[in-house]
């Protein structure tokens, strides 16, 4: 039994569904978690199906986050997106449930819950929705709103094509946009952004370290967040501003977080990061990852690491 046919096992028994996603959702959170949802919905019409986390103003236009009842989750079915690690599920009640089922594709450190579908490498589990209901045989039916968000999740994970990309995730994109919806609307909207944006890349730009083995990194303390005013356009625009320059080879993004630490989003164009993410609490793909540093000192530390790498491919 191959674990899509597992999987669809568990959604065909289960009455109630939950699907979860990580904190601080990209598209790809969003697109796996309300594509699933969709998908499930219109394939079993009668099955009660929630999504669950912290509403951001980037995920409304695919739907609403849900507010649960802890009984709910007594008999329910979970299905986790996008969630390398536990900690990072957004709404941790998700262990309440009798069932749980991860499916990600990031690298599996941690195989929590009860089935565990992982295709590490693969370009989003926004395509792994897809080819979950590929291979249902016609079990599974997909409507147009499910394949939008599916697609918006690939567009996101990718980076617009530019990270993951195969002929495999060149051929669930053919797919998807063979259903009716409007995916050039989808890229405009994806590839905007806020005049406080625009003005925080002119500090971006004019800011940035480039170090002499090939690193450009910029750090954001609260203090700077506080001078441009995104409010919840966020900060994810900046990371591929940094990785524009053609001398550039890693680049990463310090963030200050509320409780003085700094997330750390690393990206690079052939040199693997995903160790030096994992040497600090972090993760993800070979060439786009993230990380946590408690302080300065740490930071630090992750730009001595990368140049160390840097050196090393070299």
């Amino acid at each position: 039994m191959t674990a899509q046919t597992a999987i669809l096992a568990q959604i065909k028994t289960a009455k109630t569904i939950i699907i979860h996603r990580h904190q601080r959702p990209d598209p790809d959170a969003f697109g796996s978690q309300f594509g699933l949802a969709e998908l499930i919905k219109t394939s079993f019409p009668d099955k009660e199906v929630h999504v669950v986390g912290k509403s951001y103003p980037s995920g409304e236009w695919m739907g609403v986050m849900e507010e649960l009842p802890d009984e709910l989750y007594e008999n329910a079915l979970v299905i986790v997106v996008d969630t390398a690690n536990s900690p990072r599920i957004d709404d941790q009640r998700y262990d309440l449930a009798k069932t749980i089922i991860k499916i990600d594709h990031h690298p599996n450190e941690e195989p929590y819950g009860d089935f565990n579908w992982v295709v590490e490498g693969a370009s989003s589990t926004s395509a792994l929705i897809f080819d979950l209901y590929k291979s249902s045989e016609g079990e599974l039916k997909l409507s147009d709103a499910g394949a939008s968000y599916l697609y918006a999740g690939i567009v996101g994970d990718t980076g617009r094509f530019l990270y993951a990309t195969e002929a495999k995730t060149m051929a669930v994109v053919s797919g998807l946009m063979e259903f009716d919806f409007d995916w050039f609307k989808i890229n405009q909207a994806m590839d905007t952004i806020t005049p406080e944006a625009a003005r925080m890349s002119g500090y971006i730009y004019n800011n940035m370290t480039i170090t002499d083995a090939g690193l450009n990194y910029i750090i954001l303390t609260q203090e700077i967040l506080d001078q441009f005013d995104l409010g919840d356009f966020g900060t994810a625009f900046v990371v591929p501003l940094l990785g524009k320059i053609n001398t550039v080879k890693v680049w990463a993004v310090f963030q200050e977080d509320d409780d003085g630490t700094y997330r750390v989003r690393l990206r690079s164009r052939s040199t693997v990061i995903n160790k030096i993410a994992a040497n600090h609490g972090g993760g993800g793909h070979p060439f786009a990852s993230g990380a946590k540093a408690e302080n300065m000192a740490e930071i630090q530390a992750i730009i001595e690491e990368t140049n160390k790498a840097l050196t090393g491919a070299i």
